[in-house]
């Protein structure tokens, strides 16, 4: 009997087979790519504005970006430390994001708060090693 494999599967995009863990990586690189965005497209949005509200723009990218990149290594290492520091820093990029969505009322906010919200939630699930 012929055993082909399954097309259709995860792992013919690199993904993991779990797909909890598949969504985590693709929610945290989207996240990593959105403030890498935020950093980039600065003096677009900002080149009429004053310094200090372009360092603070590019800076909240910043802080998207690094948000991302450290659910990138939790997911991927499975490290104690990431993983301990992820489940104070998704929380805390949630709660700024929030602050920030009903301020602004911005489509892309609301993004990133999903997305930080996702990131929030499959951070705070129990790893393997608790399970």
């Amino acid at each position: 009997m012929h055993s082909a494999r399954n097309p259709f599967t995860l792992d013919i995009f690199g993904l993991p087979s779990d797909p909890l863990t598949a969504l985590d990586l693709v929610l945290a690189a989207t996240l990593t790519a959105a403030g890498v965005g935020h950093v980039v497209l600065t003096p677009l949005f900002y080149r009429h504005e004053s310094a200090l509200n372009q360092v603070w723009f590019a800076g909240s990218g910043l802080g998207l970006t690094f948000l991302g990149m450290l659910n990138l290594v939790r997911v991927r290492s499975g490290d104690a430390t990431a993983r301990g520091l992820s489940r104070v820093a998704n929380p805390a990029g949630a709660l700024f994001l929030t602050v920030v969505a009903a301020r602004l009322r911005d489509p892309q906010t609301f993004a990133a708060l999903a997305l930080s919200l996702g990131l929030t939630g499959l951070a705070l699930r129990p790893s393997k090693e608790q399970a």
